[in-house]
């Protein structure tokens, strides 16, 4: 009888999906990296879940139960690793796009001194009250700062997109896009928002696309604080919609 149980274990046939499925949890890391890659520790879970059920209707024939189970483990792992990054990600632009919209309002409601103030350090940052104006008329650095903020382009730039967003005031539709960008450089996360920005011109309906860029910093408190790095339109240029 153990002769006879020797050669059956000789004979089985290790699971091809079971190494599919092994080869597919090496592979998994590659979700962290690109959200393409996503869908690799999928297929492994797939691949190896369907290995060990092979492997548990025909023990006679087949073999591989450990490969599958290592793939399966390894998929696992990574995808949950995916979605948690995925998620993350998610988190960060909902934040970043709430700060943004804070920043558009304040300047359609004609409040250039409170949106520059979305600009700064966080440890410098005034509180946005009716006090901050004094602090400007105190500070005449600061004063100088917010009137290059606020300046017109000059002759042959671009034009300047908070004069020209502080001039269309509460008239512009502003719609997000996308996020071009999210990153983590330095300690600090960064997200690109990219908004259309939609007038009326004599009658006509014009847009132009404003990228706004957004840094997130994490307080030794563990308070993480944003502020507006730059915007910019891609072209400077308002087209017909």
């Amino acid at each position: 009888m153990e002769i006879q149980d020797a050669d059956v274990a000789e004979y089985r046939t290790v699971s091809g999906a079971a190494v599919g499925g092994l080869v597919l949890g090496l592979l998994s890391p590659a979700a962290l990296v690109d959200p393409v890659a996503w869908c690799i520790p999928i297929a492994g879970l797939a691949v190896s879940g369907y290995a060990l059920v092979r492997i548990r209707q025909n023990p006679t024939a087949l073999t591989g139960r450990k490969a599958a189970l290592w793939g399966l483990c390894l998929a696992l792992c990574f995808a949950a690793a995916a979605a948690d990054r995925c998620y993350y990600r998610f988190r960060l632009r909902q934040e970043a796009r709430q700060f943004a919209a804070m920043w558009f309002e304040l300047l359609a409601a004609g409040r250039p001194e409170r949106a520059f103030q979305l600009t700064v350090d966080e440890k410098n940052r005034q509180p946005l009250d009716d006090r901050l104006w004094e602090y400007y008329r105190n500070n005449p650095v600061e004063r100088t700062k917010l009137d290059h903020y606020v300046a017109p382009a000059k002759q042959g730039d671009k034009p300047q997109p908070v004069r020209t967003l502080l001039a269309l005031g509460p008239s512009a539709t502003v719609r997000y896009l996308s996020a071009p960008l999210q990153d983590y450089d330095a300690g600090l996360d960064v997200v690109n928002l990219r908004y259309a920005v939609t007038f009326d011109d004599a009658g006509a309906k014009k847009t132009f696309v404003l990228i706004v860029q957004l840094m997130r910093r994490k307080g030794d408190d563990g308070h993480a604080f944003w502020r507006i790095n730059n915007c910019g339109s891609p072209d400077g240029k308002a087209e017909g919609s």
